[in-house]
């Protein structure tokens, strides 16, 4: 929508106006029904600046769309099965770790999201898969699946399972069962961020011992809209109990044109008490082309 074209017009209606002309209300329902709070925004303070004792039926009218838009939402996702309203992202890329090891890899991710009017599922999984030099396939894995209750737009419980592989980390399998408490601590304009706190249990079986504990969870979700076809997200989980474990993803993802894309990631993952011989640190760099759906 072009702002000069608005201006214009809003600037040509009657500045005391006491009803709105036709014109003016149109371009404000057409805001309105885009739910675009910056276009509308503009368009609400240009009509409003030119048409003088029509700014409470202007604001009736976003109001009055606003609520039957979220009351439509509403009942389609009370409507809605267990198999509606998924969307996600397939990626397939390349990847470089850093640490343990030195190695290129194909990558392969899933990222799959669900919202309900109560429940909101999550799926994620990666996976980084190579061939080394002596011949052993050598593989990272990292997956979960969260379910959130959403008590209000901003507070929500939540449940997450996770299942971690990497070889070079020394970790032949690790679980980890969750739960707790998550708050979406910003949602305005372009930028969300959702933290989240609640107890542990991890088993994890290295390449000599096993060992299994009881831990805290505090994770970190931050997505910032750069542009309509760019957007910056860093993930971060972190466990703690007799040592701690740091997992955390900075990623750029760019739209090219349709559903495909381009995403630059790097991941870093931190174990405080790694066994023998090995480092705490790890680094992941993806170059990946996406698909969204």
């Amino acid at each position: 929508m072009r702002l000069i074209p608005i201006a214009v017009l809003l600037a040509a209606t009657p500045a005391l106006a006491a009803e709105l002309p036709q014109p003016v209300r149109d371009l404000v329902e057409a805001a309105a029904q885009t739910g675009d709070k910056a276009k509308i925004d503009v368009v609400v303070a240009l009509a409003k600046q030119t048409n003088k004792g029509a700014e409470a039926e202007i604001d009736k009218i976003v109001a009055d769309i606003t609520a039957a838009r979220a009351a439509e939402r509403e009942s389609k996702l009370a409507e809605a099965g267990y198999f509606d309203n998924w969307k996600g992202r397939g990626q397939l890329g390349a990847s470089h770790s850093t640490g343990n090891s030195e190695i290129s890899s194909v990558t392969f991710g899933l990222n799959l999201q669900r919202e309900g009017l109560a429940w909101r599922h999550r799926l994620d999984a990666v996976v980084d898969v190579t061939n080394n030099r002596k011949g052993n396939d050598q593989e990272r894995i990292l997956t979960g699946y969260q379910l959130d209750y959403k008590f209000s737009d901003r507070v929500y419980s939540w449940g997450r399972f996770e299942y971690e592989r990497n070889r070079e980390a020394g970790i032949k399998r690790r679980f980890a069962e969750s739960a707790g408490l998550g708050w979406r601590a910003i949602q305005q304009g372009p930028l969300k961020w959702d933290l989240e706190a609640g107890p542990a249990l991890r088993q994890t079986l290295f390449k000599t011992y096993t060992e299994n504990s009881f831990a805290g969870r505090g994770a970190s979700r931050l997505a910032l809209r750069l542009s309509d076809a760019t957007q910056f997200t860093n993930d971060t989980a972190i466990f703690v109990d007799d040592a701690a474990t740091i997992n955390n993803t900075a990623a750029l993802t760019s739209k090219m044109f349709g559903a495909l894309g381009t995403r630059i990631s790097y991941n870093l993952g931190w174990e405080e008490d790694p066994p023998a011989g090995l480092k705490r640190l790890d680094t992941t760099t993806r170059v990946t082309l996406v698909y969204d759906f």
